[in-house]
């Protein structure tokens, strides 16, 4: 086969597969987008597998933050606080977080899946609270609804119910979070951003140096950043159209934050709950269309015998 041909057949598949990818119902995006950022995750913590030894960074603390239990389950809590278990837990987590992946369109893995997600996600907090962040929270959320609504018979409702627990779930993020920016001084000051962007941890030089010489800049992008949290509720009876655009500047956000900041997580974990917020407008249009062809049955209904006796 030529080489042009060959290059034509592979762009056709990719193309297909990236079809494929896009038309998948929404559970299934959301759990593969979950997915790529716990797959993330355990690999970050698996590259750093010294930090779970003994007085490390990333060692257990199982005894320290829950004395009862290690009083009273000592060999467990040994068992929990070592390091072998600890790639054992990390490597289970990346094992399944690559399985739902892959095979997220099938209903027994992507439940399956989530569950073993959602229990490793427990046990990683209840062996060491540190270093984790609200991505891990959401995750955990994400995990936790698709592997209990994946045990419903019906698919449509288990759908229905999962991914209208997502919407809320993010709606409730976005607008805790805006608030609690909202009575903050430093963020209603307008200096936030230029705060965090020129710290080592989560900045970025170049940022700094635009909103440095244009302070107006960094008090925009930070009072910009509490009015979209708060009013993030306005998606749910604005216009589809603008609806669709207010999630695409939140995504566009988020993704600004991942490449600045250096937060990729929250981009993958925000991003694994947008396909819920779409399904929910898509579900909106659906039922307005439904009451709309109702009435004008019932308007039809109610004219027909008027048009009758008239004839």
């Amino acid at each position: 086969m030529p080489p042009f041909a060959v290059s034509t057949v592979l762009a056709s598949h990719q193309r297909e597969h990236l079809s494929m990818f896009l038309s998948a119902p929404p559970e299934v995006t959301a759990r593969r987008v979950a997915s790529l950022g716990t797959l993330v995750s355990a690999l970050e913590m698996l590259s750093q597998t010294r930090k779970f030894e003994e007085g490390e960074m990333l060692s257990g603390q199982l005894a320290n933050m829950r004395p009862k239990f290690a009083k009273r389950f000592p060999r467990l809590t040994r068992a929990l606080e070592s390091k072998k278990a600890a790639v054992a837990l990390y490597g289970v987590q990346a094992g399944a977080s690559a399985a739902t992946l892959i095979w997220a369109h099938k209903r027994g893995v992507r439940t399956a899946g989530s569950a073993v997600l959602a229990v490793t996600g427990a046990a990683g907090r209840l062996r060491t609270p540190f270093g984790g962040d609200g991505a891990d929270q959401l995750q955990q959320v994400i995990n936790v609804v698709l592997a209990s609504t994946g045990t419903f018979k019906d698919g449509e409702k288990a759908r229905d119910v999962a991914m209208r627990a997502l919407a809320l779930e993010t709606t409730i993020s976005y607008v805790a979070s805006g608030v609690v920016k909202l009575v903050s001084p430093v963020w209603l000051s307008g200096e936030a951003f230029s705060g965090v962007i020129r710290t080592r941890n989560y900045g970025d030089q170049r940022v700094y140096r635009l909103v440095h010489e244009y302070p107006t800049v960094g008090k925009l992008v930070t009072w910009g950043t509490i009015a979209a949290e708060v009013s993030f509720p306005l998606v749910f009876v604005l216009p589809k159209p603008a609806a669709k655009a207010f999630l695409g500047s939140m995504t566009l956000f988020h993704l600004g934050i991942g490449q600045f900041m250096g937060l990729n997580r929250f981009v993958l974990a925000f991003g694994a709950t947008h396909p819920a917020l779409l399904y929910v407008f898509g579900e909106s249009d659906k039922r307005a269309a439904e009451r709309a062809a109702e009435l004008a049955g019932k308007t039809l209904a109610a004219i027909a015998p008027v048009a009758a006796s008239a004839r």
